[in-house]
């Protein structure tokens, strides 16, 4: 162990994610991959790293929060395939959660699903789905 390591941060900015303990082999370049920030994020985010090519096991990084990926610049269309699966049981899923329901349409922009135990209509738009699982059984079963 080096003379003043291992180099632990005062604290870590509010909105940080934790802290995380350098290992054995760990460069900076692999830790930023291994936790989805960039590179120049998490050398400013630890000050107290004057060296970022010099780091040892034991020093402790702070984790900023990973960056999301952008938005899509394009909106897709609804997959015309899905009109095969009309009037079958599916189950939608999307960043608010999983909604099940019978297939009623499939236009260009959005899907509509029939409710099973209200029969309310529920229409969601193409950009918000993130996968659709058509499910055992017909309308009526």
């Amino acid at each position: 162990m080096h003379v003043g390591y291992p180099r632990v941060p005062v604290y870590c900015p509010p909105g940080f994610t934790g802290r995380y303990t350098v290992r054995p082999g760990d460069t900076m370049f692999f830790i930023a991959q291994r936790l989805g920030v960039p590179l120049n994020t998490l050398i400013a985010a630890n000050p107290h790293i004057t060296n970022p090519n010099l780091i040892f096991p034991g020093d402790v990084l702070c984790v900023p929060p990973a960056v999301a990926p952008p938005p899509p610049t394009v909106e897709c269309p609804c997959p015309v395939t899905l009109g095969d699966f009309i009037n079958r049981r599916v189950e939608v899923t999307t960043a608010c959660g999983v909604v099940i329901g019978w297939l009623s349409s499939v236009q260009a922009d959005a899907i509509t699903l029939v409710l099973p135990k209200t029969s309310q209509i529920i229409v969601v738009p193409c950009k918000q789905v993130c996968f659709v699982r058509v499910l055992r059984g017909h309308k009526g079963e």
